[in-house]
């Protein structure tokens, strides 16, 4: 069984030749994939509406769409994704949640996106039954507009290698791990990290997927060999990044 986890591409509306790219590397790294796990915020702003899916979008719905028709696809959703909806999860037959408990051969593994580590509270408020309501007044139109009028605020898509936040993440994956997972699979920090960690004769395995925005890093799963992360290398990957 091969499996492939990869987050952060923060796609907009602006930047047709991203979206290209992104949904070029999607297609690569999951061509021979069993299972495919996206960690959050492929998208730079999503609310889920009845029977709409955004038109600039459309091409990476349709990417999903074509993956999910022959194998299991997850979307674990960022902090950028306020409830991709229904309408999302028919159309491309993704099963959408907020974090995920799923065993991979003999091994528990977590997933979430991970901001819950650095503004548990922001995230409460943003993603809070009200926001959501908001936004389903307001409509797609204007609710887009007021996300990119809030990009600056509350968008760090960009964010440069920071040891405090590495250190945390691996604090928060070391804490899942004791609760009983054998691995644990994060992205939003944007920096790829792979830690291994042997308890009690069993290994155990912290992953952050970094990113396809700047770094075009994922993490691999493979049965026999374990857990990675790889870099993208235009048209395949190249060394696993320890």
């Amino acid at each position: 069984m091969k499996a492939i986890f990869f987050s952060d591409a923060h796609l907009t509306d602006s930047e047709a030749g991203r979206i290209e790219t992104v949904s070029r590397i999607i297609r690569d790294i999951t061509r021979d994939a069993d299972l495919v796990f996206v960690l959050g915020d492929l998208f730079e702003f999503y609310h889920g509406y009845d029977g709409y899916i955004y038109p600039f979008y459309r091409e990476s719905a349709d990417l999903l769409r074509k993956i999910a028709s022959d194998r299991p696809v997850y979307f674990i959703e960022g902090n950028h994704e306020f409830g991709l909806g229904q309408h999302f999860e028919s159309y491309t037959g993704v099963r959408c949640v907020e974090s995920l408990t799923i065993n991979m051969d003999d091994r528990k593994v977590f997933l979430s996106h991970g901001d819950e580590i650095g503004s548990p509270l922001l995230r409460r408020v943003l993603k809070s039954r009200f926001i959501y309501s908001v936004m389903d007044g307001l409509g797609p139109g204007l609710t887009w507009k007021i996300a990119m009028m809030s990009r600056p605020i509350l968008s760090k898509s960009h964010k440069p290698y920071n040891k405090k936040t590495l250190d945390r993440f691996r604090k928060y994956g070391k804490r899942k791990l004791r609760e009983g997972y054998d691995a644990v699979i994060l992205a939003h920090s944007h920096m790829a990290d792979i830690e291994e960690y042997e308890w009690n004769g069993r290994k155990k395995t912290y992953m952050n997927t970094g990113d396809l925005i700047t770094s075009f890093t994922y993490g691999v799963y493979v049965t026999g060999e374990g857990f990675s992360v790889a870099t993208y290398g235009g048209g395949g990957t190249d060394d696993s990044v320890r």
